[in-house]
């Protein structure tokens, strides 16, 4: 009689949905239209733990609703700015490049994630996005706040660590990072004016903007700066990915 066969139990790795967006390849002779998501998004996920899976920007409700089924967590990551309309406001001289399109798109996947308790992590645009969509508010530009203020849009590599941030007693934030307060990387000009319903602020720079906002019980975590870049030069931001991952592991159980 031969030997019996022996299976390897393999321990299933949560799957998290980096919401993607629309971008270009330019080659030599031709600009070809692409679905994108920055790399480092991808590599944070895989170096703690998960399988990322890129979410398609799609107008087609099954095909949205078919991307998300695959996933037991979501990223949303940096990018362009949010759409006003999204958060009833005109038009800023001093607002970038929008895609309404685009934000509806991200809104129906944060729709699918929080009706089901799935956790998300939420980065620089998506944190941005997700307080709009929460009933919060932004500021178009953060020149228009009163009095001065820091430099947001760091001139240095993505990777350098720019300015101080505190972080909330009792927050999940400072929980999951250890410490009261650590230096961030900062690509921003737009910031969170009114924080949306049921998100506590988590963390402020030392002029009061606001840099991470948080849902405890929806399993939402939300920072304005770049984790995914600062892997190396700050560690511990590792463990914001690691939340992410095994809170998602845990509905696998």
């Amino acid at each position: 009689e031969g030997e019996p066969v022996m299976t390897e139990h393999r321990k299933q790795k949560p799957k998290i949905g980096i919401v993607g967006a629309w971008g270009k390849t330019r080659l030599p002779w031709i600009e070809i239209p692409t679905v994108c998501v920055h790399r480092s998004y991808v590599e944070a996920i895989e170096r703690n733990g998960g399988i990322p899976i890129i979410l398609s920007p799609t107008e087609n409700e099954d095909v949205l609703t078919a991307q998300c089924q695959m996933c037991d967590g979501f990223l949303f990551p940096g990018g362009e700015d949010v759409d006003p309309i999204i958060y009833g406001q005109e038009p800023d001289p001093l607002l970038g490049s929008v895609n309404l399109k685009l934000d509806r798109f991200w809104a129906e996947v944060f729709a699918f994630a929080s009706s089901r308790s799935l956790p998300i992590l939420g980065i620089c645009r998506g944190m941005q996005l997700i307080n709009a969509l929460s009933g919060g508010t932004l500021c178009q530009d953060i020149s228009r706040l009163p009095g001065s203020h820091l430099l947001h849009a760091q001139k240095q590599e993505r990777d350098y660590l720019m300015h101080q941030v505190d972080l909330t007693e009792g927050s999940l934030l400072r929980e999951i990072l250890g410490e009261a307060e650590l230096r961030t990387n900062t690509m921003h000009h737009q910031c969170v004016d009114v924080a949306g319903t049921d998100l506590h602020v988590s963390a402020r720079s030392k002029d009061r903007i606001v840099e991470g906002l948080e849902n405890r019980e929806k399993g939402i975590l939300l920072v304005q700066w770049h984790p995914e870049e600062l892997l190396d030069s700050e560690p511990r931001m590792n463990r914001l990915f690691q939340y992410l991952i095994e809170t998602a592991e845990k509905g696998l159980q």
